[in-house]
């Protein structure tokens, strides 16, 4: 469901505690939406070109997203995060899969995640994501790999 930055404090909890477990794992305290402000997500969330969708789970708010318009039908999706509890049932995969639908003329999508959360490019992967470009190092524990999605017109 596509949201505004009127529930901004929702979001701010949903990806704090969402992102945590990274943190901790990682210790990216630069990067990691964990780190973020309130204020933060409320300015990114008003961005130009930039749309933010809510997931929900039996009327629970259980995670959530941002996606930009980067270039004519180039999207990026950020911040894409679900409650620790809901993890590994499938949301954030239906949520790409709802979201993408909502852009039937894109031509391309990107993103970026952890390179040693498996399961996280396992699942970009598995919904037709290709790494592309450089690994970048954020510390000795933690790189960063993009993906992007051809989508045929």
């Amino acid at each position: 469901m596509q949201i505004s930055s009127d529930i901004a404090d929702v979001v701010h909890d949903i990806q704090k505690r969402s992102f945590r477990q990274l943190l901790d794992k990682y210790h990216d305290y630069d990067v990691n939406p964990a780190m973020e402000s309130i204020d933060m997500v409320k300015e990114k969330m008003d961005r130009a070109n930039t749309t933010a969708y809510i997931f929900k789970l039996n009327d629970v708010n259980v995670g959530w997203v941002r996606v930009t318009e980067l270039a004519e039908m180039t999207y990026k999706i950020s911040a894409l995060c679900v409650l620790p509890e809901y993890q590994n049932r499938g949301i954030a995969q239906e949520a790409l899969k709802q979201i993408e639908s909502y852009y039937p003329k894109a031509q391309k999508w990107i993103l970026d995640t952890i390179f040693q959360e498996k399961g996280n490019c396992h699942l970009y992967e598995k919904l037709g994501y290709k790494k592309v470009g450089d690994l970048i190092p954020i510390n000795e524990r933690m790189t960063l790999v993009s993906y992007e999605k051809i989508c045929k017109i």
